[in-house]
């Protein structure tokens, strides 16, 4: 009897550790096909079908700190260089979460839009990140990723 007792206190006093694992809650209607029609707009440097997926109001952030306030102001930047000639755009396989879509962006800067052609040439890394909302990205955070991509975790291991 006293060791039933005594396991049972055990029992009791242990922090429960296994926690039930929740599904994350599904994406909004739409949001795959934005995405797809979010990368062919960038990758096809197809300027008017990408103003068609924005809000009016989107704000707009590169490295945490503001950079357009509102699809105008938005365009008047980035349109420039996605229509800009000798610039082309690659859109990796991105990821999803509710209101979420996350892809890293190469853009090739060989072209130029306005400056020098950077010595290293040709590839520049971003990570975006879109919020949607009713049907339009509301919300563009930008991580700059540079010109260094870091090697794949196989291609370091010798595998």
């Amino acid at each position: 009897m006293f060791a039933k007792l005594l396991s049972a206190a055990v029992a009791l006093s242990t922090p429960i550790t296994i926690h039930a694992q929740v599904p994350p809650p599904p994406s909004l209607p739409g949001q795959a096909e934005l995405g797809a029609r979010l990368v062919a707009a960038i990758e096809t440097k197809d300027v008017e079908a990408y103003a068609e997926l924005l809000s009016d109001d989107i704000q707009v952030f590169e490295d945490g700190e503001q950079v357009a306030d509102g699809k105008e102001e938005w365009l008047r930047t980035f349109g420039k260089k996605l229509a800009a000639e000798g610039v082309s755009f690659k859109v990796t396989s991105g990821y999803s979460s509710t209101g979420r879509l996350l892809f890293i962006e190469y853009f090739n800067s060989q072209g130029s839009w306005g400056g020098a052609i950077p010595s290293h040439c040709c590839w520049s890394y971003d990570a975006v990140a879109y919020e949607i909302r009713d049907g339009k990205v509301t919300v563009i955070r930008r991580l700059r990723g540079g010109d260094k991509k870091l090697k794949e975790p196989a291609e370091t291991s010798g595998k």
